[in-house]
């Protein structure tokens, strides 16, 4: 039986987003919430007793978290959050009082993306016990998450496994609707060498073929975490109702990933997936 219940966090996720994101406060309170956040991360990651103190630093923890599948980048994105670095100011001095100087919007900014990198650890664990692309209905749940998040977990599993034809899809697909053309195509350019070994059908490799995403120029539908939450929101049904129980499980990881995240109301999400029930 699982120690971490993802509705024993509801509320305390609830207000660390709410004083990270969704009010006016200081960058230094913003990135101390921060801290208790990624507790959480680590927590799940880790299942650990809800009861039991967690320190994210603690070496206990830290020698638990190693012993995962992708231990070792998990630390790495556990210690990017919590640790100062020449650059900035992280959660560690931001949530006690020897630094004294002012903490910034940069800092903020730079560990607001090292807190994306460890949330995206939990989807990482997920396809260490489930490969990417076996299961379509993952896949399309999977579509469901902010752009950011799904290249961040698409850019680890190329790095671990750059075979793996989904990943090279999904992953060429999202970096041009998140960044644009001139970054997906500079992607490509990069690992052409190894994207041309990789056979498609119609006599086509995996290089010609990413080409031809990158054509359709295609947008992001949601760029948000509150823009895809709408559209996870009304499609979600189909995947945490489906008989298969791994499309059951991502499905509850999806709806932590939401929890405590508001709705963009400006959004009028459609069926972006069809419902897979009996199917």
């Amino acid at each position: 039986m699982s120690n971490f219940r993802d509705e024993d966090y509801a509320y305390i996720l609830g207000d660390c987003l709410h004083d990270i994101f969704y009010v006016d406060s200081s960058y230094r309170g913003k990135i101390a919430q921060m801290r208790v956040l990624s507790e959480i991360i680590v927590r799940k990651l880790i299942d650990f007793k809800p009861d039991d103190q967690l320190t994210i630093g603690d070496k206990e923890v830290l020698k638990e978290v190693k012993a995962l599948t992708y231990g070792d980048h998990f630390i790495k994105c556990i210690l990017a959050v919590k640790n100062d670095t020449t650059d900035y100011y992280a959660a560690n001095s931001c949530s006690h009082s020897k630094v004294r100087s002012q903490i910034t919007q940069d800092d903020y900014t730079k560990i607001h993306d090292h807190l994306l990198d460890l949330i995206s650890c939990l989807f990482i664990q997920f396809f260490s016990k489930h490969y990417f692309g076996t299961n379509d209905k993952i896949v399309k749940c999977f579509s469901l998450l902010p752009p950011i998040i799904r290249c961040k977990v698409l850019c680890y599993l190329y790095s671990v496994d750059n075979n793996n034809k989904a990943v090279i899809d999904k992953l060429v697909l999202v970096i041009l609707k998140e960044f644009g053309t001139e970054e997906a195509t500079q992607w490509v350019e990069d690992n052409k060498s190894h994207l041309i070994t990789i056979p498609m059908l119609c006599s086509e490799n995996m290089y010609e073929h990413s080409m031809k995403t990158i054509s359709t120029k295609l947008k992001a539908t949601y760029q948000t975490i509150e823009e895809a939450k709408a559209f996870f929101d009304h499609n979600k049904k189909a995947f945490v109702e489906d008989t298969d129980d791994e499309v059951r499980e991502f499905a509850k990881l999806m709806e932590f990933f939401y929890t405590g995240r508001k709705v963009d109301t400006t959004i009028v999400p459609s069926e972006y997936v069809v419902s897979f029930h009996d199917k």
